[in-house]
């Protein structure tokens, strides 16, 4: 159990780290900075994997707890997610989209390269 708290300790000091860079200017959000930084510490070796890999898979394990407030919440702004609906609905369409054509050509123009050197090679 010491091995979970302390492994969410340093989860959550570096997701606070995160949401501090943000504070300061930096133009990315916080939680996304947090895992950057986590990500570079585990990759680098300042945080080591077994401090925070039981913490890590006990909130992954009930992540669907986190979800509670976010759907209370959405419940409660009920009306106003009624008449703007049509607005709610177009912009996730057009972001799910614009996301699938980026990924798809980013991924073209990457695996480019790789599969011409691949036919060279067996040429």
């Amino acid at each position: 159990m010491i091995e979970v708290t302390a492994g969410t300790a340093v989860i959550v000091a570096i997701f606070l780290l995160g949401e501090l860079l943000h504070r300061v200017g930096i133009p990315v959000p916080g939680g996304v900075l947090g895992l950057l930084l986590l990500f570079v510490s585990l990759q680098t070796g300042l945080v080591k994997l077994k401090w925070v890999e039981r913490a890590a898979g006990f909130l992954l394990r009930h992540m669907v707890l986190l979800f509670i407030p976010l759907t209370v919440g959405l419940m409660d702004m009920a009306t106003l997610l009624s008449r703007q609906a049509w607005i709610i609905c177009t912009s996730i369409v057009l972001s799910f989209l614009a996301v699938l054509l980026v990924t798809g050509l980013l991924g073209d123009r990457l695996l480019s390269p790789a599969c011409d050197s691949i036919e060279a090679d067996k040429a």
